[in-house]
């Protein structure tokens, strides 16, 4: 965006009025005043959707609650309403703080009556936004964003059926139910939830490459190891660390090639659990963990510091086979191989691309075998392949454009 916009942290009623008229022209009658209903003020997915529709020239209104996981104390750079602090995985203090918000949302009510669309992310905050469009007035179309299954739904267990009858009552309730995954759509929303509805796949894109401030070719570091006292594969793994599974087997790995091998990591891992980053860190010289970063102004620094992009994921279920995570694109983008499990999404994704490697069972001896063998000139061979793919297959900016269009379809 040309400037920032300014954060709102109370009542917003006349926020849409005020925000810049530069844009009206013939072709106003397809622009919208969007309410956007998100977990997290703080978190990049949520960054990326709200400049995507204001890059589009959408006039748009946050009303986001806020984690303490990573970025805190960050400031949203566009309108924005705070609905206080929710929860990741604590699902009964998360509805208790949804319903503290609806206060806040009808000092807001002209704010969300003005709106064409309402546009949410998960099912907690699917009921919040229902609840709110019947108390405010709204008549705004309302689109409901699915970037994870939660673990409990597909399962066979009468908690979980009680929530997928409530997921069925949203989805009866959505002009449009947009997944980052079509494994999502394939695996779970046909078969479990019997859904026949207008679908939507909004890929976990950067929806504008101008928002990473260093051309696509990276020079890869075959000679400057993050680190390491001799030169290694490097292989990173980036942004939501969560994943117990993942980390066990990345040390492995680095046991069994100590000179071979290093794992460089950035991001938050407060969901991996107290102390389990800490003790393998003192356990291998050669993981080495350096914090948080900014995303996308931070992106291409990190994925120039590695040879290989960690896409694996086995912490959350049926979600994790299903997923389809930012990473994959980020690193593609700037041309670095993915390791991913062969038999999840994401594998079948990298196999199609041909966008790295992929993984089977047991998953410390087919990483043991690819790394042991792997030469300089196949990891070119394979860096080059990428870096010729069209930048459209990581970066999309139409994708909300012809999301839009299949609303007013």
């Amino acid at each position: 965006m040309s400037q920032k916009v300014r954060e709102v942290t109370g009542p917003v009623d006349a926020t849409l009025a005020k925000q810049p008229d530069a844009h009206r022209t013939a072709n106003a009658p397809t622009l919208e005043r969007i309410v956007y209903v998100a977990p997290d003020c703080t978190d990049s997915a949520v960054r990326k959707r709200a400049h995507g529709f204001l890059k589009l020239g959408h006039q748009l209104t946050s009303f986001s609650f806020r984690r303490d996981r990573y970025n805190v104390g960050g400031q949203p750079d566009w309108p924005n309403v705070e609905l206080g602090h929710s929860q990741e995985r604590q699902l009964r203090a998360r509805i208790a703080s949804i319903f503290r918000a609806l206060w806040i949302i009808l000092k807001n009510r002209r704010t969300w009556r003005d709106a064409t669309l309402i546009y949410c992310r998960n099912l907690d905050l699917a009921l919040l936004t229902l609840l709110a469009k019947r108390l405010t007035g709204s008549r705004g179309k309302f689109i409901f964003e699915v970037l994870d299954i939660h673990p409990l739904l597909p399962q066979r267990r009468l908690k979980s059926a009680v929530l997928r009858w409530v997921e069925r009552r949203v989805l009866a309730r959505c002009e449009l139910l947009v997944v980052s995954s079509p494994g999502f759509l394939r695996e779970y929303y046909g078969p479990w939830q019997g859904y026949t509805g207008k679908s939507f796949l909004l890929e976990n894109k950067w929806a504008d490459a101008s928002a990473f401030p260093a051309a696509r070719n990276l020079t890869s570091p075959l000679c400057h190891p993050v680190g390491a006292p001799a030169p290694r594969w490097i292989i990173g793994w980036f942004g939501n660390i969560r994943c117990p599974e993942s980390l066990r087997v990345l040390c492995e790995l680095a046991d069994r090639l100590p000179e071979q091998v290093l794992i460089y990591l950035r991001g938050c891992p407060s969901l991996l659990g107290p102390g389990v980053l800490e003790s393998a860190l003192q356990q291998h010289d050669n993981v080495v963990f350096e914090g948080e970063y900014l995303a996308p102004e931070e992106l291409s620094d990190i994925y120039q510091q590695v040879h290989f992009n960690w896409c694996g994921d086995f912490c959350d279920g049926l979600n994790s086979r299903w997923l389809l995570p930012n990473r994959l694109y980020e690193g593609g983008y700037f041309g670095v191989p993915a390791v991913a499990v062969g038999d999840y999404e994401t594998g079948r994704y990298v196999a199609e691309h041909e966008l790295g490697i992929t993984i089977s069972e047991p998953y410390v001896e087919s990483l043991y075998a690819c790394f042991e063998q792997l030469t300089v000139e196949q990891y070119r061979t394979m860096r080059q392949h990428i870096e010729s793919l069209p930048g459209t297959l990581f970066v999309a900016d139409d994708q909300l454009s012809r999301l839009l269009e299949t609303v007013r379809a």
